[in-house]
């Protein structure tokens, strides 16, 4: 049995080469490697040693690149696989074996569905779970739990159900991805996918197939492929994140030509799929809106926006009614659809447009109040959106966040106080915080995050000045001025620069564009973090060319220094005569307890150094902010200082003689104290291999040594003076190229532009 793997290509050249890696490590290879080409989008194999057959589709459509791979064919079987997708090591030993077992058929194979890339996806497959099959996977259009009840016995046999998407999809995600075809019988009976389809030509494919009467086998246990969903629908959405009105066109058309490729015998046995998957589609998407009443030509928020063909939606609805009454009311599909789609599908077969619509609008309202009446948040949210927002804003009033209001601390904190100390009494201000009371030197009303007090503040507070994200369902009214000050110079690649996002966030890109879009200014430290936030971010907006507000403290005078010094020090019970080690390493991507919430494993080893450098110094521990894990160092009393809960790590910078990193963007910002820093980097090759990668060649541009165990601390603390003077002009480098913004006025330039209406500064 040969085996022809049809690849069809439209730029995907960051996931492409996984595609390509899975098929040069399966055991059995396949006999044939097609790829086609998508309206000119050449795809680079330069690195690719397989023997591949490039075909060329002119046309930007993806049903017509298929058709075409199925003419170049030479396999008795072939095998679809998009370019973003991939397969397991064994697929093809495992098609093949199941074919010359039970003879031939068309193979229907598991499918799996990931954010993730080969690599990770591979890594982690056997310390995971098996997640449910590709059958049991919501509609990324529809992520939210299904509000409408079926009370009906829906697709029974496990087989019919993974054969048409699952239970809880539409009509969307009907897919032949993860079929093994029979060639011979796609030809002879002339079974092509329609050329005049963007969408769901899937679904017509199928039905020719089913109508053929070639019958299907199904491979219950092995995992064969790997469906990757697309993590960044801003800038390459898969078809089904592609917000298209001419869906609502095309899904009815292609409806139609379903029940028209099939004879009656082939109705009678899976119409009533194709058509509860109809009638849910309509019922989720188009029924929905029309009850917004949406113009034709209303345009959603940019991400996966496009338009194919012309829509009107007279005659979408036309159409719609005409698909709906083709639909057979069998006692079968009467029983699938029972309850609340039955009587959708009803209302639409005698034309009843607006009793349909009003059903709609009924249940979804009867579904809305009862999650407001058993749902704090969801209520929250609708007063937030319904009420708080259409309330007149406070001109005066001033909304500050400092990272998700755990603390009081970084840019916000220097903003807040310079605003207090140049203009008192002239704002009113509202700190956000996490669960426990900060501590202001300034009057200021505290809401806690995601409280009823917080959506009211957020809605009518005129200007905001955040060091992270804000809520994405954040609303930015006319009048609003969102300073967003950030919290460090980029090390590790961010956001849209992330092939992967091992979060428990894959949509974090989405909601970043969402977020980021909604900024008025952006605090850059230098002109390398500028370029980088304009593509990583995707951000357009004004910047702020000032360096952090927060680093201002590095350039008191001599004599504030040392005295903040002391007070610092006898607040945190540290012995004025001892030098201060400071280790504040970051977090790992993939080491993770749930969102936000990482995982971290002390790697120092404390008893050493007390051993050794007690006398002398004390180590203060400091985790980033997203680390869950609490650090013990009870059996380090007068040595060890967990100040992982302190608020302002620029505080700890100050009192710190050395300092001690990996992967945290902190060295930036203590580089402008020019003290010693040392890099404590035990899982460099993983980091830099696994996850996000870097900037920039991190082993030419430290200042300061990479350090791979505790031998090597213990020797470099030991010779500070001499490795101070080795990284001497690597570090005056590194100076000028990250810290030559800083000269302890950022803080004023925000609050000048910002607050006092100054121009922006010409652009450094």
């Amino acid at each position: 049995m040969k085996v022809s793997v049809i690849i069809t290509y439209h730029g995907e050249q960051a996931f492409l080469s996984d595609c390509l890696i899975s098929l040069k490590e399966q055991t059995v290879k396949p006999d044939e490697i097609i790829l086609v080409n998508i309206d000119g989008q050449e795809a680079d194999l330069t690195a690719c040693d397989l023997e591949i057959k490039s075909v060329t589709c002119s046309e930007n459509n993806i049903y017509q690149a298929r058709n075409m791979g199925i003419k170049a064919a030479e396999g008795d079987y072939i095998l679809f696989l998009d370019a973003d997708d991939y397969l397991m090591p064994e697929a093809i030993a495992l098609l093949n074996d199941e074919i010359e077992k039970e003879g031939p058929a068309n193979l229907v194979a598991k499918v799996r569905q990931t954010w993730y890339s080969r690599k990770f996806f591979m890594d982690k497959i056997a310390e995971e779970e098996e997640e449910s099959d590709q059958d049991e996977e919501d509609s990324e259009e529809n992520p939210e739990e299904e509000i409408h009840e079926v009370t009906g016995k829906v697709f029974q046999d496990a087989d019919t159900r993974r054969l048409f998407g699952g239970t809880k999809s539409d009509m969307q995600n009907i897919s032949i991805l993860g079929i093994l075809f029979n060639l011979e019988n796609l030809k002879k009976q002339e079974i092509y996918f329609p050329e005049d389809m963007e969408y769901f030509g899937d679904g017509v494919f199928l039905a020719k197939v089913l109508n053929s009467k070639f019958k299907f086998n199904y491979l219950h246990d092995d995992l064969v492929y790997i469906k990757r969903k697309h993590n960044d629908p801003v800038n390459l959405p898969s078809l089904l994140q592609c917000k298209d009105k001419w869906k609502f066109m095309e899904f009815s058309l292609a409806f139609k030509e379903v029940v028209g490729v099939m004879d009656q015998e082939t109705k009678d046995s899976y119409l009533r799929f194709f058509a509860y998957k109809y009638i849910k589609y309509v019922n989720r998407n188009f029924l929905e809106e029309l009850a917004q009443g949406k113009d034709d030509e209303a345009k959603g928020n940019g991400i996966g926006d496009r338009t194919t063909k012309p829509y009107k939606k007279k005659e979408a609805v036309a159409f719609m009614l005409e698909a709906v009454k083709l639909i057979p009311d069998s006692p079968e599909f009467k029983s699938m659809t029972s309850g609340y789609y039955y009587k959708i599908y009803r209302l639409l077969k005698d034309e009843n447009l607006s009793k349909a619509l009003k059903l709609h609008i009924n249940t979804n309202r009867k579904n809305v109040l009862k999650q407001l009446l058993t749902k704090r948040s969801k209520l929250k949210r609708f007063l937030y959106k319904k009420f708080f927002a259409k309330m007149k804003l406070q001109e005066n009033l001033v909304m500050l966040e400092s990272f998700f209001g755990k603390n009081y601390s970084d840019s916000p904190k220097y903003i807040f106080e310079y605003l207090n100390e140049k203009h008192p009494g002239e704002y009113k201000y509202v700190w956000v915080r996490s669960t426990r009371k900060l501590d202001l030197p300034y009057k200021a009303k505290q809401v806690k995050r995601f409280s009823l007090r917080y959506f009211y503040a957020m809605a009518r507070a005129k200007y905001f000045v955040f060091n992270g994200r804000q809520p994405v369902y954040f609303i930015k009214r006319k009048g609003m001025k969102f300073l967003e000050t950030w919290h460090g110079t980029p090390l590790k690649k961010l956001v849209f620069d992330m092939d992967d996002v091992t979060t428990a966030s894959p949509l974090y890109k989405r909601d970043f564009y969402i977020q980021a879009s909604k900024w008025d200014y952006l605090v850059a430290p230098n002109a390398f973090s500028r370029d980088i936030f304009s593509h990583a971010f995707m951000y357009n907006g004004d910047y702020l060319e000032t360096g952090y507000p927060r680093n201002d403290i590095f350039y008191l005078s001599d004599q504030e220094k040392e005295k903040r010094i002391r007070e610092i020090k006898d607040e945190l019970g540290i012995d004025q005569n001892k030098k201060v080690i400071l280790y504040a390493p970051t977090w790992r991507d993939d080491e993770f307890y749930g969102h936000a919430q990482y995982k971290f494993t002390l790697r120092l080893d404390l008893d050493r150094l007390r051993e050794k450098f007690g006398q002398e110094y004390v180590i203060v521990l400091r985790t980033h902010y997203f680390i869950a894990d609490q650090l013990d160092v009870s059996a380090y009393e007068g040595f060890a200082y967990d100040a992982s809960r302190y608020d302002d790590i620029a505080r700890l910078y100050l009192i710190s003689d050395i300092l001690i990193t990996d992967y945290s963007s902190v060295f930036f910002d203590y580089a402008n104290l020019r003290r010693p820093m040392l890099f404590f980097t035990y899982d460099l090759e993983k980091y830099e291999s696994v996850l996000r990668g870097f900037y920039f060649d991190v082993k030419e541009e430290l200042p300061g040594p990479m350090l791979f165990d505790n031998d090597e601390i213990i020797d470099a603390i030991e010779n500070i003076d001499q490795v101070s003077e080795e990284y001497k002009d690597k570090y005056d480098r590194f100076l000028d190229k990250f810290c030559s913004w800083e000269d302890g006025t950022a803080t004023q330039e925000a609050v000048e532009v910002v607050f006092e209406g100054k121009a922006l500064s010409p652009k450094k």
